[in-house]
């Protein structure tokens, strides 16, 4: 817009008071364009409050078939830690821990100094260290960096599957220790070095021949072994399991094991045993199922919320009555009429085919609450679900399965869960297909964030077009004005004119 006028103009008008009059009446224009930008967004916003409830009503099934039903309990043990994941079942077993995994260590002969070279006048060489059966790993040292410590700090910069550290030995002297990151036989040391027979009489070291101090073999001027690499072994039910590493995933299905020591004695010096109790837990499945009602509550909330119908407003007499702007932002919306009919009859609907003992929430206890009353009437607009405690925590005493029948259905045959899964592909869509299948409610927003867009264009142009014709309106007032203002001037002199010629 042009520079502002300010004041009255010299005719008398007060050209900022019309203008800012001309922009309230022409700003009324972008109303009905404000209005569905606003409903747009709003309808966004819904759906995505929906579209949340409804991923945490399908987040807490997945748990519930994962952690819920499956849930146990693991009693606390001496010599090892167990933990339960999926696939664990109730059980009990013995365990004994005979030995601990131990990472392989090799030190070469004490040296006079750590800094001191030892290698010979070659340009280079190559240190190659392997673990196990693993891939060799190559360390060039130059001449400069055959001394101890330039050797560690060589071996260390690699980050490969070995350690390496300068310690002290007897009578001031230092040694390099090689230590496997793996414990198990599968983390043996097997060290070569090629180009620098000098360095290779200090460093070389093969487990097939291991030099191990105490052996009549032994040469306290080679590399030697300090601790042998030592895989774990337990037993279970009297069957031996051995492994490299402390941590054991697939000795039990479902169990993970961490070592901590080896099994006490009896007194006839034997290994005791220890008992592995794995037991149901039926705590988690019912924190699990109480939450699966917060959630479809919580999702009946947000689709009343957004599908929520009040009186029309009453105009002044002779107007018709205006649409409530207190109804929700998707009043009268098909797809959520369908969505919400979908779910509360899944969820309330009969399952008699996977269970014998409950077919029904019902059934469970779980019941559902209109305006505080309980009902069993499917087909009500809402209604939240209502749990009775005693009736639940009975039915997960004595009937487990059945309770997980129910809601994860048995053999082929559907539970609640089942039939919600098609709701769900049907809406939020599938991300776990290639290519990710779009839901009802992405392409619903999507719909309505093109149609927001194009009405944020039109709101645009109009206030380009309100600002032209303020612009234009401005230049007519500056114009009458000055008109109105030359013609006051001739009247005066005029006026003047007569006065001169009448006196």
């Amino acid at each position: 817009m042009a520079t502002p006028i300010s004041g009255l103009g010299g005719s008398g008008l007060d050209i900022p008071a019309l203008l800012e009059q001309m922009k309230g009446a022409e700003s009324k224009k972008l109303n009905p364009y404000l209005l569905k930008q606003s409903n747009f967004n709003g309808q966004v916003s819904s759906w995505g409050k929906i579209s949340s409830s409804l991923d945490s009503l399908k987040t807490n099934l997945g748990k519930l078939q994962d952690e819920g039903f499956n849930g146990v309990s693991v009693g606390d043990n001496k010599s090892f830690k167990a933990t339960a994941g999926n696939g664990a079942i109730p059980n009990s077993y013995s365990v004994i821990v005979e030995q601990l995994a131990k990472s392989h260590k090799i030190g070469t002969p004490a040296q006079a100094s750590n800094s001191d070279q030892l290698g010979d006048n070659a340009a280079t060489r190559t240190l190659s260290i392997t673990i196990g059966d693993g891939k060799t790993m190559d360390v060039e040292l130059k001449d400069d960096e055959t001394s101890l410590t330039q050797i560690a700090k060589k071996i260390n910069a690699k980050n490969g599957d070995v350690s390496a550290s300068v310690m002290p030995a007897e009578n001031g002297e230092f040694q390099l220790v090689v230590t496997s990151k793996k414990t198990g036989t599968d983390g043996e040391i097997k060290m070569e070095v090629t180009g620098d027979s000098k360095l290779a009489d200090v460093l070389d070291y093969d487990p097939k021949n291991a030099n191990i101090p105490g052996d009549p073999s032994f040469n306290d001027k080679r590399a030697a072994q300090i601790n042998a690499a030592q895989n774990a072994i337990l037993t279970i039910d009297g069957a031996k399991v051995e492994r490299s590493s402390n941590t054991i995933t697939d000795a039990i299905e479902g169990i993970t094991f961490e070592l901590r020591e080896i099994s006490e004695k009896d007194d006839n010096g034997d290994l005791k045993a220890e008992t592995l109790a794995v037991t149901a837990d039926t705590s988690k499945v019912k924190s699990l199922i109480e939450d699966f009602v917060k959630m479809y509550n919580n999702f009946l909330s947000a689709a009343g919320t957004a599908s929520a119908y009040k009186e029309p407003v009453k105009g002044s007499s002779g107007d018709l009555a205006q649409p409530n702007p207190g109804n929700g932002a998707l009043f009268g919306d098909g797809t959520l009429r369908r969505l919400t009919s979908l779910v509360k009859s899944t969820t309330m609907g009969s399952f008699g085919e996977a269970g014998d003992v409950f077919q029904t929430l019902g059934s469970l206890g779980i019941t559902v609450k209109f305006d505080g009353n309980t009902g069993d009437d499917r087909t009500g607009t809402l209604g939240s679900l209502s749990i009775d405690n005693k009736k639940l925590d009975a039915a997960l005493k004595n009937n487990p399965k059945e309770v997980e029948a129910l809601f994860l259905g048995k053999e082929g045959k559907p539970g609640i869960k089942d039939g919600l899964e098609d709701v769900f592909k049907s809406y939020l869509g599938d991300s776990e297909k290639t290519p990710k299948t779009e839901g009802a409610i992405a392409t619903a927003i999507k719909g309505l964030k093109e149609q927001e867009t194009r009405v944020a264009k039109q709101i645009t142009r109009m206030e380009q077009r309100i600002e032209d014709s303020l612009k234009r309106s401005e230049k007519e007032f500056l114009r009458l004005d000055k008109a109105m203002t030359e013609m006051n001037s001739m009247s005066q002199q005029l006026q003047a004119a007569l006065l001169g010629i009448m006196g």
